[in-house]
């Protein structure tokens, strides 16, 4: 089951934008742009970097965040973010 992380959307990645972005999930895919596609801006991204460290503890700069183009990258992104040890979990 550990394929869900490259095929499929983390879980907790689409709770931040269900629940603190108020994103339709139904149809995000790890190639979803999150301007285009997602109508992110700059206040949801803001919102987003936030909800993304406290839930998944990573922390993103805002370097970090804006080089995202999908939410591929944004998981990518998370990833090599996470603490030491917590990456494979």
């Amino acid at each position: 089951m550990e394929q869900s992380q490259s095929a499929a959307v983390n879980p907790e990645l689409l709770a931040v934008l269900r629940d603190d972005l108020s994103i339709d999930v139904s149809k995000v895919t790890r190639d979803s742009r999150l301007i285009d596609d997602l109508g992110m801006d700059s206040v949801a991204f803001a919102v987003g970097m936030v909800a993304i460290e406290d839930r998944l503890d990573a922390a993103l700069t805002e370097e970090d965040l804006l080089s995202c183009e999908t939410i591929g990258q944004l998981e990518d992104t998370i990833t090599a973010n996470l603490p030491a040890g917590q990456a494979n979990s």
